[in-house]
């Protein structure tokens, strides 16, 4: 490799991993299993997929929706289970039938079934994880069915998420103004540099505050690994609790499936490689289920950090494992420092997770191009709101899938038309200026 080409790598794989490891702290936090567990994410799987994976430029790693599911699946273990060896056995247990999953579904050759999942349906169903992720934060910062008042009190606590939510936007905001160059200003993450200042001015103040539970963390190489054989599923092995896990362990998978395909997908249009979707979905599988051993939290190919990589001048595999590489040097020298971050911050950190799921296109271009009066439209509308209510209320699986036989039903009987997949672009394109 010339020189060149390897210091392209290594400024696209720290810029992106800023984002990475400060995005994998708050969706650990949010997962329930804690902060450390999506730093674990953050740095084991973006090795593992870039690695092995079948799109040659990507970033992988917890992503807003796949962390949706993993705290249903975190809340679960510990209200059936009162031991918490054993609830994190469960949890673990649901992460590497994920991964076992996504390794048969590539192994099969079911990459190709992307092709036939509607926008529609893909745009509903994001919209219904944004939906969850907000209401995951609302009910924690106002302390809302039966949760316990954060410390330092709710409008405390609400006024810190919602200056950290402003600030990742100010931050970049600020930067364009001040006309810094663009090689500097990459450096800069909205995010990570909310957290820090957040954190310093709260610390600064004195202010008695929830801070971050980083979870099960590494005091030395052998308790670490003394946790991890006790976390292993070993006593949990048995079919009751197998099948307990797999629906979970389902959700997960279609979420990988979804995430990790469409990104490559995304990808190829702007590199024109084509990716092998099977074996992107053998790398995935692989990669979740290592982080599952190592205690993090599963993961998909992130797309506004894929986008970000290339972006910022990635040519080889290794710009992707830097990012893991460069998380993983944060982790040894930073983790004790995680503890300080108040909980508030990640909320607003996680707020703006959720926008950046959320497909803003569709309904922008409804009102302004007065799309309501356009039958095909209307129901292109119809089905996006279905698909996000089941979302919501029942099972992502059933509304994916519902929402794609309810589609092509429709479109064989009443030649209905699917929303463009230019929406997609449009909106990462967006989103990727903001995460970097």
């Amino acid at each position: 490799m010339d020189g060149k080409r390897f210091l392209g790598d290594v400024t696209a794989g720290l810029t992106v991993s800023f984002a990475a490891i400060s995005l994998g702290a708050a969706f650990g936090a949010m997962s329930g299993r804690g902060a450390f567990a999506g730093m674990i994410g953050a740095a084991v799987i973006p090795i593992i997929a870039s690695t092995f994976g079948g799109t040659r430029l990507q970033a992988s790693g917890p992503t807003a929706p796949m962390t949706a599911v993993s705290a249903l699946t975190v809340a679960f273990a510990y209200d059936n289970f009162p031991e918490k060896a054993l609830a994190e056995q469960f949890i673990t247990l649901v992460f590497l039938l994920n991964a076992v999953c996504l390794l048969v579904a590539g192994a099969v050759r079911l990459g190709k079934l992307i092709s036939y999942v509607p926008n529609v349906v893909i745009l509903g169903f994001m919209n219904g994880i944004a939906l969850l992720i907000w209401k995951d934060q609302f009910v924690k910062v106002l302390a809302i069915n039966g949760k316990p008042i954060m410390e330092g009190g709710i409008v405390l606590n609400i006024i810190l998420a919602l200056i950290t939510f402003g600030m990742i936007y100010g931050i970049v905001w600020v930067l364009k103004k001040l006309n810094i160059r663009k090689q500097i200003r990459s450096l800069i993450s909205g995010v990570l540099w909310s957290i820090i200042i957040m954190t310093g001015i709260s610390l600064a103040l004195g202010l008695s505050l929830e801070r971050i539970q980083l979870g099960n963390t590494i005091g030395s190489l052998t308790e670490f690994g003394a946790m991890l054989a006790n976390y292993f599923p070993s006593e949990i092995l048995q079919q009751r609790y197998i099948i307990m896990a797999i629906p979970f362990a389902l959700q997960l998978t279609l979420l990988a499936y979804l995430d990790s395909l469409l990104t490559a997908l995304i990808i190829d249009r702007m590199t024109r490689e084509k990716s092998n979707l099977n074996r992107e979905l053998v790398a995935q599988g692989l990669a979740n289920g290592m982080s599952g051993i190592f205690q993090g939290i599963p993961g998909a190919q992130a797309t506004i950090r894929s986008v970000l990589l290339i972006k910022e001048g990635a040519q080889t595999r290794l710009a992707g494992v830097l990012i893991g590489l460069f998380a993983l040097l944060s982790i040894l020298l930073f983790k004790d420092y995680l503890a300080l971050v108040p909980a508030a911050v990640f909320v607003g950190v996680l707020l703006k997770a959720g926008l950046d799921v959320f497909d803003k296109d569709f309904p922008t271009y409804y009102l302004q191009y007065q799309w309501f009066n356009s039958p095909v439209r209307n129901i292109q509308l119809l089905f996006i709101i279905y698909t996000t209510v089941i979302t919501v209320l029942i099972d992502l699986n059933i509304a994916v899938l519902t929402g794609t036989a309810f589609f092509y039903i429709s479109k064989y009987f009443w030649k209905v038309q699917d929303v463009e997949s230019d929406f997609e672009q449009i909106s990462e394109a967006e989103g990727e200026l903001i995460t970097g």
